[in-house]
């Protein structure tokens, strides 16, 4: 959606649902607790002053004419049948996502459903930043995608978000690892002399080892003149770096399903972190997929790594990835309640640099101080008063003595 980081791919459609939610409250919707008694259960109800919609949302795997036109048939006949059964006859929205869709079919698909179910309202989204809607209102959230030119554009592709790439950015994390503290920042502390050294102490293909030294020689934040790999231009660098992390975050408002006060975070994240990833006996069978990485993040994470300085500021968490499971584990939901929200969560697109680099505070894992650094620069809340504190006392002292 539009001034958003890079999405994954919509694997499935509760990640859909993520994104349009996201979309609805970007422009001031109510996303309202769904209705799960008698049998009706909707993909989202949001609402505004004076309008309720019921929106259901299908993904399709190709944003082919004979993939989206029966999806949107079937969301509209699902938004209707909710319209008619729930309280208030909320309005019908269908909603089809795709990684890519064509205009041409996006154009097609609404005169489709325009023609035989004008009540139901029509939106088609993808992950290029199209989106195209009609009905009740809502061509407010239309939004043209990239230019071709622009989406495959050479300075493009290497540029600062290809420079400052996931596993880069990690890779960053250990060649400055050494003038960190390991209270501070988690990660191997070491001197390498090419690809090979820094792929196996970075836990990464040699391939992206290469392609790290080879981007940042160009740009020439490395030299290996000495025979190891040192990064110079520091000061320049993190700039660099810092204005690469200014793009929108998507974050998810979350709710205590018990009311709960601010000590409760801690507990939640010791406990989800103390679960064991098989029940206890269970030695047969498929070893089970790794659980999300979660940690503390941005105000909070300052806090537990003894520099703090905005005080009051509502909780953030990051989460691997959107999962039911990691929701209820924490005890925590997001649905839209009257009050103001207890935490947010956001899903990081460079997961890799933010929890490989995270460190252990009395049993909680906590953002490093590069990532602290990083995500409060850009937040609203005196999160610039925040990122100096952290440059003058801990960064600075450290990276312009020899940088």
């Amino acid at each position: 959606m539009p001034g958003h980081s890079p999405n994954p791919p919509l694997d499935h459609e509760a990640q859909l649902g993520l994104v349009i939610a996201n979309l609805f409250r970007e422009e001031g919707w109510k996303v309202l607790d769904q209705p799960r008694d008698h049998g009706v259960v909707p993909d989202l109800i949001v609402s505004r002053p004076g309008k309720k919609l019921v929106v259901e949302i299908k993904r399709s795997s190709e944003g082919r004419k004979d993939r989206v036109i029966p999806l949107l048939s079937q969301a509209a006949l699902e938004a209707s049948f909710y319209s008619r059964n729930i309280p208030g006859h909320p309005l019908p929205v269908a909603i089809i996502g795709a990684n890519h869709m064509p205009e041409s079919v996006a154009e097609e698909a609404k005169r489709f459903l325009q023609e035989r179910a004008p009540e139901v309202a029509v939106g088609l989204v993808d992950l290029e930043g199209f989106r195209s809607f009609a009905g009740h209102g809502l061509e407010s959230l239309n939004s043209a995608r990239r230019s071709e030119k622009q989406i495959r554009s050479p300075k493009l592709r290497t540029g600062a978000p290809q420079l400052f790439s996931d596993l880069n950015q990690w890779m960053l994390k250990v060649l400055l690892a050494p003038r960190i503290s390991e209270s501070h920042l988690s990660a191997p502390r070491g001197q390498y002399q090419g690809a090979s050294q820094l792929a196996a102490a970075a836990g990464v293909s040699v391939m992206s080892a290469f392609r790290f030294i080879e981007e940042f020689s160009k740009e020439g934040f490395l030299d290996s003149g000495q025979g190891l790999l040192q990064l110079v231009r520091l000061k320049e660098l993190l700039n660099r770096w810092l204005a690469a992390s200014q793009r929108r975050v998507s974050e998810v408002p979350l709710w205590w399903v018990l009311h709960k006060g601010k000590r409760t975070l801690p507990g939640a994240l010791r406990s989800y972190q103390s679960k064991e990833k098989r029940p206890a006996g269970d030695s047969a069978g498929p070893l089970p997929l790794p659980r999300p990485r979660v940690c503390l993040a941005l105000f909070e994470a300052a806090e537990a790594l003894g520099i703090g300085f905005v005080h009051g500021a509502q909780p953030y968490i990051y989460v691997e990835r959107l999962n039911a499971d990691v929701l209820q584990e924490l005890g925590v939901s997001e649905h839209t309640e009257e009050r103001k929200p207890d935490l947010y969560m956001r899903v990081p697109g460079n997961r890799e640099s933010v929890f490989r680099g995270a460190v252990e505070k009395g049993g909680l894992p906590v953002s490093d101080i590069l990532q602290v650094w990083l995500d409060v620069s850009q937040h609203p809340a005196r999160g610039k008063e925040q990122a100096d504190l952290i440059w003058r006392k801990i960064l600075a002292p450290v990276l312009e003595s020899n940088g």
